[in-house]
């Protein structure tokens, strides 16, 4: 990381890095989703979310492990990282997701999305990185926090956990292509998608500690074709002589 982005991030609990896949890609990517009916009414999901989309190819596959994302994670996360689980999303203005409202507080220390500095080091829960593949501009809705939240010492109010008329609330802002990092103690939720001409699609991807699990189950799907660094990150929790991920 840099100077900056490691202040940022340290300042505000999330960090937009911009760029990160090319807009060739990222047009692939929404043609994948659309031929694999992703955001039609008929596609029989109840929520936004989809899932098993690392099947769908290399360029899916190395979302796991793109390169300008590893350094970050291991300062984030130490050198020695897994990924949990992920999914998709494909909101239309409207729909319901699961992640709506806010969750999360640091007032209350919990073991599975925690963030502490011990020295000049952070040490990290869950940590997500949420690729954009459509524009995500001011007001439209998606990702909203409360910046700075993943240091507070006290519990947040209670009248203060709704996303609406919240004047503590940020959202967000991505173009396609860009990726936002945050760690999962900081205050934040999805806001409602409000433009009724596209759809919020991004693809979140969530790492913890080597020793950690956040989901029951994890990857259920492990798809063909790993390397060697994707299939270490898709290792379950362990600690006794697991290998570093070298970026």
């Amino acid at each position: 990381m840099t100077p900056e982005q490691r202040f940022l991030f340290d300042l505000q609990g999330y960090l937009v890095v911009p760029g990160v896949l090319a807009p060739e890609r990222v047009a692939r990517m929404v043609s994948d989703m659309e031929s694999h009916s992703v955001g039609e009414d008929t596609n029989g999901w109840n929520t936004s979310r989809f899932h098993s989309f690392l099947s769908w190819g290399e360029e899916w596959r190395n979302l796991i492990d793109e390169p300008q994302i590893l350094p970050i994670l291991s300062e984030l996360l130490g050198p020695k990282f897994r990924l949990d689980h992920a999914y998709g999303m494909a909101m239309c203005a409207g729909q319901k997701d699961e992640g709506e409202g806010l969750h999360h507080s640091a007032g209350t220390f919990s073991h599975g999305c925690y963030y502490v500095t011990h020295g000049d080091k952070m040490h990290n829960g869950l940590v997500v990185v949420s690729y954009a593949l459509t524009d995500i501009e001011p007001g439209m809705g998606g990702f909203a926090c409360i910046p700075g939240s993943h240091k507070a010492l006290y519990p947040m109010p209670s009248r203060w956990f709704g996303l609406e008329d919240n004047p503590l609330v940020r959202q967000i802002p991505q173009r396609a292509g860009d990726v936002l990092f945050f760690t999962e103690s900081l205050t934040h939720g999805t806001m409602p998608w409000r433009d009724p001409n596209t759809q919020r699609r991004s693809v979140l991807m969530k790492y913890c500690p080597h020793y950690m699990q956040w989901t029951q189950h994890g990857i259920r799907e492990i798809p063909e074709g790993l390397t060697e660094r994707q299939k270490l990150l898709l290792k379950r929790p362990y600690v006794w002589q697991r290998p570093e991920i070298e970026s």
